[in-house]
């Protein structure tokens, strides 16, 4: 049944339905010549072909200009619900979040999500906008979720672990620190050595993936040892005090730290460099309107955030 439809439809000339709507509102060949930007013999030549497509007259002459047949009125209301949908359908649409309902779906480290989520929610969660975010655990499989379109955004370090065909965009660079117990014995910064002989608490999001700071310390052949190892930084940071433990983590999270008095700030090591947060996602939503949005209001929240 399908088949038969779309066989009758590409055998249809649908352009002659804008040249009838036209005709049939502007009651003249010449009025709807001149709106659609056609020759009036070119117009004239339409209504004849639209008359044979549809087995009527649709449209007849009149002392106050064309008047429609039955048949034509028919096809012309329809057409009044039809013409708006199909530009719609075709028409680039705008989403706009103080008036359409859409809820996104964003996952991200706890890093990332301490420096994001903040000032998204103060920007965006409020009775101005009838957007809705949910942020889901940071966990193995992400990409997954991504690809069968359970997540709509992740936010990800730069380390080369996502899908080749995935899109992504650098939101933000981040340096590395060291947060320490306030009372602990290292001094405001740690040279690679001190650093190599230290305890490490390690945050690390991937069961089984080396992290960012142990792979860059692979690449100047060293190695740390850690007596503990989680998944998020901000349990690890109430891990240190009382203890001689080193947590080396993004500068996203400075605030963190100096807002605990039971913490400092360490310099870390200068073989450990700046890297990159990105934003991800799925190429089959590039263009669609509320994805652009959610886009564009996660860099406005990030370029707030560094005026």
């Amino acid at each position: 049944m399908m088949s038969m439809r779309l066989e009758k439809l590409r055998q249809a000339d649908l352009n002659l339905l804008i040249t009838f709507a036209a005709i049939a509102e502007e009651k003249s060949i010449t009025a709807a010549a001149s709106r659609l930007f056609l020759s009036q013999p070119a117009v004239s030549r339409a209504l004849q072909r639209a008359r044979a497509m549809f087995q009527d007259d649709l449209l007849i002459r009149s002392p106050n200009g064309f008047e429609l047949t039955l048949r034509g009125r028919k096809i012309l209301d329809e057409l009044e619900g039809l013409l708006p949908r199909m530009e719609n359908l075709v028409a680039p649409s705008l989403f706009d979040p103080a008036r359409e309902k859409s809820h996104f779906r964003i996952s991200g480290p706890d890093n990332v999500c301490t420096v994001v989520v903040p000032p998204l929610c103060r920007q965006y969660a409020n009775a101005r906008y009838q957007v809705q975010f949910e942020f889901w655990p940071w966990r193995s499989g992400i990409a997954e979720l991504v690809e069968h379109g359970q997540l709509d955004l992740v936010l990800h370090i730069d380390d080369g672990l996502l899908p080749s065909h995935f899109q992504s965009e650098r939101l933000y660079k981040e340096d590395w620190i060291c947060a320490v117990a306030r009372d602990s014995q290292f001094g405001d910064r740690l040279p690679l050595k001190q650093y190599l002989a230290a305890s490490h608490i390690v945050v690390a999001t991937y069961e089984g993936v080396q992290t960012i700071p142990d792979k860059q310390l692979a690449a100047v052949a060293a190695k740390r040892s850690s007596c503990i190892r989680l998944p998020y930084f901000g349990v690890a940071l109430q891990c240190l005090p009382g203890t001689e433990l080193v947590l080396t983590l993004t500068s996203g999270m400075t605030s963190v730290i100096k807002n605990d008095r039971r913490l400092r700030l360490v310099k870390a090591p200068q073989e450990l460099h700046a890297f990159h947060f990105l934003m991800a996602w799925h190429p089959r939503l590039n263009t669609d309107p509320r994805h652009v949005w959610l886009r564009e209001a996660m860099r406005s929240t990030i370029a707030a955030l560094n005026s």
